[in-house]
């Protein structure tokens, strides 16, 4: 190999390489773009509205012991009152706490 050839395969292995860079920059730049941690809160959609009533647990808390929600921590008001279900770990808050947006 000459001198010119290990020069330009030297040359397109930096630009290989500057590519892959820009390339892994502008994948990571999406995952850090605002709003893509929106994506669990959007995912709470209608499916996980229920109310009160339906997302407590079968005990019963004691007079000293009220439930909250898990994200504002204020008790709850009613029975009837809605609130959304976190699938994967079963907590629930108001539906109004604002996750939604």
């Amino acid at each position: 190999m000459g001198l010119d050839a290990a020069t330009a395969a030297e040359v397109a292995a930096v630009v290989a390489l500057a590519v892959l860079i820009v390339a892994i920059v502008a994948a990571s730049a999406g995952a850090c773009a605002a709003g893509a941690g929106r994506d669990a809160e959007l995912a709470l959609g209608a499916d996980t509205l229920v109310t009160y009533e339906q997302a407590r647990v079968p005990r019963l808390p004691s007079a000293e012991e009220k439930e909250r929600s898990a994200f504002c921590l204020s008790e709850y008001a009613a029975a009837d009152e809605l609130v959304r279900v976190v699938p994967a770990c079963g907590h629930f808050f108001h539906a109004e706490c604002g996750v939604d947006g």
